[in-house]
């Protein structure tokens, strides 16, 4: 065999060996591209999903402080008014208006910051927003159990059971169907012919502490009902906007 013969084979084997390995980066480049779409793909419909469970969360959540903020004004109208007063319906409005935690789901977008994924969504805007929204959501539940925390956990809960001023019973809807499970087991125990004893606020003078630090803490109460319900609302619409993004982007990939 010739020395240019075996040159050549030589320089024929090495394009071989570059072309296979031109074709293997090539595929594999290939196979990391669907890779990161599949991922972008499950994500953001795992995304849509949180999203379509939240704006049901929120609608429940925003009905149920529009209910309180109402029920915490109605108390505090009439007790804040004249002798005779509507004790049935200052009843009513004191068992309504109660806490309301707010939980969203967020695995989705959690799973997308450990993993990485949230860098496989390509449209650098729709990454940003789903940042941002869920940055902004956490912000706002904070706010909200903290509102929670001081103004009915701290403040209204105290003035009511703590001292005594109602007894909690009730035959009517709360606003919140665990409450009226556990209100119908009490009054089923008990027996239609129970009769439970007057409340308790009813026997302190108009202004007395008592009276007084009831109106003001169903005042506190009332303002972050309002609060609850406006982050609520808020959120109901950011969501859905996010929702008809991630739609269209899908649509269009």
């Amino acid at each position: 065999m010739s020395a240019g013969s075996s040159f050549g084979r030589t320089i024929f084997q090495g394009f071989v060996i570059i072309i296979a390995v031109m074709l293997a980066f090539g595929a594999n480049t290939f196979l990391t591209e669907q890779a990161q779409k599949k991922a972008e793909l499950d994500s953001l419909e795992l995304v849509l999903r949180d999203l379509g469970d939240s704006v049901d969360e929120l609608r429940d959540f925003s009905h149920y402080s529009a209910g309180a903020f109402d029920a915490a004004l109605v108390a505090y109208g009439e007790l804040s008014g004249r002798a005779p007063y509507d004790k049935n319906a200052v009843r009513t409005a004191l068992l309504r208006v109660d806490r309301n935690t707010l939980q969203l789901p967020m695995a989705a977008y959690k799973d997308m910051l450990y993993t990485g994924d949230l860098n496989v969504v390509r449209d650098r805007y729709l990454r940003d927003s789903i940042g941002r929204f869920y940055e902004t959501v956490e912000h706002r539940l904070s706010v909200i159990e903290n509102n929670n925390r001081v103004h009915i956990d701290g403040q209204l809960i105290p003035a009511l059971f703590e001292r005594g001023l109602i007894l909690p019973h009730f035959a009517g809807d709360t606003g919140q169907d665990e409450t009226n499970m556990a209100n119908g087991a009490i009054n089923s125990q008990l027996g239609a012919g129970f009769s439970h004893r007057r409340d308790p606020i009813w026997n302190f003078p108009v202004d007395s502490r008592e009276w007084r630090t009831l109106r003001s803490t169903l005042l506190a109460a009332a303002q972050s009902y309002a609060v609850s319900e406006n982050f609520a609302n808020e959120m109901i619409q950011e969501a859905q906007r996010l929702e008809d993004a991630i739609v269209i982007y899908l649509n269009e990939s």
